[in-house]
């Protein structure tokens, strides 16, 4: 599968990164399928006067509500037990309107509803290739803590810099 420069390779065993991924997110042990939806066609050039895509997260448990995407071609990465609740956390990739800046939120199932685990950050490609297993890797628990990778761009060389994600 192609998402603008990236290739994601996703095999029928391996259901954790694409448009289609499954997770426990209701923490109960069952498996449950999130599917990427086009919920509205793109009309014209979004860039001149034109309106894009857009899309929602589905989930084939109705217990889960749909997670609204909004514009652009979205990746769904299944994170595991982020936060430690039982249940499986899910980043939301989306590719931009227009450039080679992505954008990643990462989202829990809490009390009904779907919470922001990791507030959206932006991760500026070059318009290079980025690998699943990379992209898997942009968000992780490390001493009982969350962390997300983030590129310095006050460093040519874009090393990238781990970031504590900071809860409300």
């Amino acid at each position: 599968m192609t998402f603008g420069v990236f290739t994601f390779a996703q095999t029928s065993t391996e259901k954790k990164i694409g448009t289609k991924i499954e997770g426990t997110f209701l923490g109960n042990g069952k498996k449950i399928i999130a599917t990427v939806i086009k919920t509205k066609e793109t009309k014209g050039n979004p860039i001149e006067d034109g309106t894009p895509a857009e899309y929602k997260i589905r989930f084939s448990d109705k217990k889960l509500k749909p997670i609204k995407a909004g514009c652009c071609e979205t990746i769904l990465i299944n994170e595991g037990d982020l936060n430690n609740d039982g249940k499986d956390d899910i980043s939301i990739y989306q590719a931009p309107m227009n450039g080679c800046t992505y954008a990643m939120t990462t989202y829990s199932f809490s009390n009904g509803n779907w919470k922001k685990t990791v507030d959206t950050f932006l991760i500026p490609t070059g318009c290079e290739t980025i690998t699943n297993e990379n992209l898997q890797k942009m968000i992780f628990r490390e001493n009982n803590q969350i962390y997300y990778l983030e590129k310095d761009l006050s460093d040519e060389n874009r090393k990238l810099i781990k970031k504590k994600v900071n809860f409300k």
